[in-house]
């Protein structure tokens, strides 16, 4: 039988994990399988030949055994996702002997058309993912050169595309399509989609398995670990092979301009207490009110709960969940402002045990309006599900900062420290050592593709990191906010630019975007051809150049820098040496 198909319906019958093993267990690393060569009873046609005990013919009724069918399935779905067969075996063996033969069939399929986009098997290697992306390149690439770049081509594309579940937009003559048609034709476009799908939904199996949780392994499986060492080694091996230099001469690896930027995790977290500071001062200084908000998903997103397998459970990825919460703060916001309530301060992102996402908030507010925003949040965190059991304990618990008992600053660090390094903190909540669980949940974020800091209010972070870069002024607006910026003061920095509270696009100082041109040489001609196109024929984005104010550009990015590669051994170092740059590159532990 294909797995891809609904798995036969069958009655129980009694097994043990020794006659599953010998039945279905992957053999060798070609994945063959053992065969029991045990005869059959009898050949009499009269009697149904069925399965019995995974392995074994018995001329019987259908009483108490499986089919041939039922065999046929399992091996078909263990031998595609060998990866996993341990725990489907196990998971297997408990709901067949809980329930009955079709309850386990049936959650053998589940998992199989969760890790199979049609042809597509995402368990599969990343070798064999390779191998599969220049398949379909090329598949889309004689598509083009049969129909042209034209509407056809591209629609056929674009079902291609849509088939694996990679989204691209529909057809439209006004805008440009042939930079999409050159991606669906680079067999590398479509290794990152497909790779990206691969991690993700294996992931997610994992969850679904019950192996992401406090009793297996917080926050994110070791595949998701392991998979996160192997980016962060190849990045680290990226940024120690390439340089930069600039037309002075000055010659910098990658690795040298990394360790003095914001993505650098130590540097990010010093960056973060210091505006989370400066949110404090400014709120005292304005007799505002601090408030510790957590808000909880409904049951339903939770893959675990009470020590066991979530019944509830429906399916919903980390990210789904993220976007949940994303969606209820677009109305939370918009009924604020409704009210004339603007807040300020952060949100952080955070799995539980089981990778399922809550969302932390510290708000700095009027006293007045301190009520009211407490109901807004809460009705909208009610929303969905709100009379379940234990919501309205859960969903949405909310403390006031006293000032007396410590600082906000101080309060939302551990959240801080939990999320980036583990630094200042022994364990985390369940138990686990604050560093190694840092370095999970680190795993689970860059995994989902969830940002876990965002500032909510106040005046602009790239506006104050340009002002740190700039070297001279005129204008006096400027200088007052590059001294608070240059002297790491945000509280001043964000009265300089007209408060905590005022919009974005009222306050003084912007930044000041242009687009990158490339240049190239016409070999023939000897002429220099400009263009600002990327790889694929895209327009580049805007990159930042400076700050601008009352139409007055401040140029912060005033040198010209180009980027060389020199060969591996040239920079990255061996053994010991190369793994104590590792651990500079990214802190926490791996």
């Amino acid at each position: 039988m294909d797995g891809g198909s609904i798995p036969p319906r069958s009655t129980t019958l009694k097994t043990d994990e020794s006659q599953l093993n010998q039945a279905t267990a992957p053999r060798n690393s070609d994945c063959s399988f053992f065969v029991s060569d045990t005869p059959l009873v009898s050949d009499s046609p009269k009697w149904a030949t069925e399965w019995h005990d995974f392995d074994t013919f018995l001329p019987s009724s259908k009483n108490n055994t499986g089919t041939r069918e039922n065999y046929s399935f399992r091996k078909a779905v263990f031998k595609r996702h060998p990866y996993f067969y341990n725990s489907l075996k196990s998971h297997y063996l408990r709901i067949y002997n809980q329930k009955n033969l079709h309850e386990a069939d049936l959650f053998l399929y589940k998992i199989d058309k969760s890790l199979v986009i049609h042809d597509l098997n995402l368990s599969s290697t990343p070798a064999e993912i390779k191998v599969f992306c220049e398949n379909i390149s090329k598949r889309c690439g004689f598509t083009i050169a049969e129909y042209g770049q034209n509407k056809t081509s591209y629609q056929i594309c674009q079902g291609i595309a849509n088939r694996y579940t990679i989204q691209i937009d529909s057809y439209d003559a006004d805008k440009p399509f042939i930079p999409t048609l050159n991606k669906l034709a680079c067999s590398n476009w479509w290794f990152r989609k497909i790779n990206k799908l691969r991690i993700q939904y294996i992931e997610q199996v994992h969850r679904k398995l019950n192996l992401v949780n406090k009793d297996a392994s917080c926050y994110a499986s070791a595949f998701a670990l392991e998979n996160r060492k192997t980016q962060l080694e190849n990045s680290f091996e990226y940024l120690m092979a390439n340089q930069i230099v600039n037309e002075d001469g000055q010659t910098y690896t990658l690795l040298d301009v990394y360790k003095k930027s914001v993505s650098n995790p130590r540097i990010r977290k010093a960056e973060l207490m210091t505006r989370i500071r400066g949110f404090e001062e400014v709120a005292t200084t304005m007799g505002h009110a601090g408030e510790f908000y957590t808000l909880t998903s409904p049951s339903k997103y939770h893959a675990y709960s009470n020590g066991k397998a979530n019944p509830k459970f429906n399916d919903s990825t980390p990210k789904d969940v993220n976007e949940y919460f994303n969606n209820n703060w677009k109305l939370i916001r918009s009924a604020l402002q409704k009210k004339n309530i603007h807040p300020y301060g952060f949100r952080v992102v955070e799995p539980h045990h089981d990778g399922t996402p809550h969302w932390h908030l510290l708000l700095f507010m009027h006293p007045d309006d301190v009520k009211t925003t407490r109901s807004i949040i809460s009705k909208y965190a009610l929303r969905e599900d709100g009379n379940e059991r234990g919501a309205k304990k859960h969903r949405f618990d909310m403390t006031s900062i006293d000032p007396n008992k410590g600082s906000a600053a101080g309060y939302i660090a551990k959240y801080i420290s939990k999320n980036i390094d583990g630094s200042d903190l022994d364990d985390d909540l369940y138990g686990n050592d604050a560093k190694p669980a840092a370095s999970k949940i680190d795993a689970w974020s860059s995994l989902w593709g969830i940002r876990q800091f965002q500032q909510i209010g106040g005046p602009s972070v790239t506006v104050w990191r340009e002002l740190r870069r700039l070297q001279e002024s005129e204008q006096p607006e400027v200088v007052t906010a590059f001294v608070a910026a240059d002297s790491g003061d945000w509280a001043a920095y964000v009265m300089a630019m007209g408060g905590a509270i005022l919009p974005r696009r009222n306050r003084p100082i912007h930044p000041y975007y242009e687009t990158k041109v490339n240049e190239t040489v016409d070999i023939d001609t000897g002429e220099i051809i400009q263009n600002n196109l990327t790889y694929y024929g895209d327009v580049k984005a805007p990159s930042i150049k400076g700050l601008i104010n009352k139409s007055v550009i401040n140029l912060t990015r005033t040198r010209l820098w180009k980027k060389i590669t020199q060969p591996m051994t040239t920079f990255v170092p061996k053994n010991e040496s190369r793994n104590k740059e590792l651990v500079k590159l990214h802190p926490i532990p791996i």
